[in-house]
């Protein structure tokens, strides 16, 4: 998880998104957030608050047995 880059983790959502407990349109939402996320300078300060933000939109709305939920919120807490 460490060396999980946001593209690393845009591409997981991509890949793993119909086989989560979270819904497709959950899975967007954050994919695209994430993605506003890596249009910016990653470890900025911009780049770093908009990971976070994807971070409570799962933890505010996604199923708790979302594999790919918890993974975001893991990310989100590194950044």
């Amino acid at each position: 998880m460490d060396d999980m880059s946001l593209l690393d983790l845009i591409d997981t959502l991509d890949r793993r998104g119909a086989e989560d407990a979270a819904s497709a349109e959950q899975i967007h939402a954050v994919r695209s957030v994430l993605a506003r996320a890596l249009a910016q300078e990653q470890g900025s300060p911009v780049s770093r608050s908009i990971v976070r933000e994807a971070g409570r939109t799962v933890a505010d709305s996604w199923p708790l047995q979302s594999e790919l939920g918890a993974l975001v919120l893991t990310f989100s807490r590194s950044a």
